[in-house]
Parts: structure tokens; C-alpha cells; sequence
């Protein structure tokens, strides 16, 4: 009798292992059963259509099975976060295999914008005062697709506080001039000539901006209930939000639109 006993604790005991051992090292990290939750599917999906789709979700997110686990009580009582937040480390895209050799290769140009980017002095230096990390600019959803450079991202810390004709590291830290004669207002016009007798980019593109970036008080509810004793604490705010919670700028600054918004018709 004894031995049926013990025969049967030790059947539960292989049973449990193998459970947990299934739930642990094959179903849970399964980006299929991350849909499992219903406000993740639009996560999931936009990642199924992204260049990082052949790249399992925990190989960059942060979570565990027993914080699953408490999610799924916390949301049967009422209690869950209707916009969750995950954090990815850096050191998860840095890591070998993936973007390793991202600050060594650090310089870029996106051709689409025709824009020249250095991938460490961004990373590397405190950029006004604050540190940023990979997903400052590259947000969990951009534009309908997952993991993109948002330029949205670009214009609030390029222009915040600039004068309307102007950036916070000047036009050419972006930019080069067009070499290319362009036609103005029915005029030719060369960037090239123009630079060469000292103009300046202000004396034509007036207004390259539209947008203050500010942060109304009110965004801070959609997160917070009555918390807003800290709005002026700017040190704080970042350190918490973009340091240690990895929250996208645009969660609570306004946009800043960045364009030809205003030409001078004198200056040609």
C-alpha cells in the first residue's frame, strides 16, 4: 500500500515538472500564445508583419511566466493595465546576432529622408540633459508598423524650444544643402551659391516648425490618478519616464510638425 502511495506522489511530482517544464520552456515563450491576452494582439500583429517577425518576443521584452501569471489574476479582478507598458534593455539589442555592431557601424543615412544619423553620440552622451536608450527613438508602434524610428521623436528634441526658423543643433546636423539647381517660385535657384554668399537657411525657410512639444497636464491622467505634484520636477519626469519605464516622448508631449511651413518670398 505504501508503495502505491509513494508510486503516485511520484507520478504527480513528473507530472508537475512536465507541465511546468512545457509551460516554461515551450508554450509561454511562444509568440502565438502572446495573443492569448486581448489587448496584445494588436501588438502581435503589427509584429508579425515587422522586419523583427522572425525574432521571438522574449529575446527582447522583459517578462516572465510568473509575472504572466499575476497578470492573468490581476485582469480577472479588474485590475489590469489597459496600456502596458514593456521594456526592452538595451542590452538585449545589442546583444550577438542582432544589432552588436550598431555603435561601431554607428553611422547611417535613411535615404527616404535623406538624412545623416550617428547612432553613438546619441546613445553615448546625455542628449539635453537626458540619457537616451534605443527605444527613445525607436517606439514600440510607429505609424502602423513595430519597432521604426519615429521622426515625430526627432522634431521635439531637435526643435523644443528653437526660434520657427531654426533647430536646436542647426540645419546642417541633419541635413545637407540640395546640389541641385531647384526651381522657386518660377526661379532657378542653387543651395550651393547661395551658402557660398553667406546666406543663411532662416532667410528663406522662415517657419520649419508648427508645434510647441509641450506637456499638457491633463495627459498625465491617462496614466496617473491626481498625480501631477511632480509636473515641474523635469529631472524626475525623464529619469522615471524615459529612463527607468522606457514611456514614448509622444505619450506626453504634443507633436511638432517639421516642414517647408513657411517660405520668405523675398528672399529669392
Amino acid at each position: 500500500m505504501k508503495k502505491n502511495w509513494v508510486l503516485i506522489a511520484l507520478i504527480f511530482v513528473v507530472c508537475g515538472f512536465a507541465v511546468y517544464g512545457y509551460g516554461r520552456y515551450v508554450a509561454f515563450p511562444s509568440p502565438e500564445n502572446c495573443k492569448a491576452c486581448h489587448y496584445i494582439k494588436p501588438y502581435y500583429d503589427k509584429w508579425a508583419t515587422s522586419t523583427h517577425k522572425m525574432v521571438p518576443c522574449l529575446k527582447c521584452h522583459v517578462y516572465t511566466m510568473e509575472k504572466a501569471v499575476a497578470s492573468q489574476f490581476l485582469f480577472l479582478a479588474g485590475s489590469a493595465n489597459p496600456r502596458p507598458l514593456s521594456n526592452v534593455p538595451d542590452a538585449n539589442c545589442l546583444q550577438g546576432g542582432c544589432h552588436d555592431k550598431r555603435l561601431v557601424e554607428s553611422k547611417v543615412l535613411f535615404t527616404k529622408w535623406n538624412i545623416s544619423f550617428d547612432h553613438k553620440p546619441h546613445f553615448s552622451d546625455m542628449k539635453r540633459g537626458i540619457k537616451l536608450h534605443c527605444r527613445s527613438c525607436h517606439s514600440d508602434i510607429v505609424q502602423g508598423e513595430h519597432v521604426k524610428v519615429s521622426k515625430n521623436v526627432c522634431y521635439l528634441c531637435h526643435f523644443k524650444g528653437a526660434k520657427p526658423g531654426e533647430a536646436m543643433t542647426g540645419c546642417p546636423s541633419c541635413h545637407t544643402a540640395p546640389k541641385d539647381i531647384i526651381k522657386v517660385a518660377g526661379k532657378s535657384f542653387s543651395h550651393t551659391a547661395a551658402l557660398k554668399a553667406g546666406k543663411k537657411c532662416v532667410q528663406c525657410h522662415t517657419q520649419i516648425t508648427k508645434g510647441e512639444g509641450m506637456t499638457p497636464k491633463d495627459k498625465c491622467f491617462f496614466c496617473h490618478v491626481d498625480r501631477t505634484d511632480k509636473i515641474g520636477d523635469v529631472k524626475l519626469i525623464h529619469e522615471t519616464h524615459v529612463g527607468k519605464k522606457q514611456v514614448d516622448c509622444l505619450w506626453c508631449h504634443d507633436r511638432i510638425e517639421h516642414g517647408k511651413i513657411k517660405m520668405s518670398k523675398t528672399a529669392i
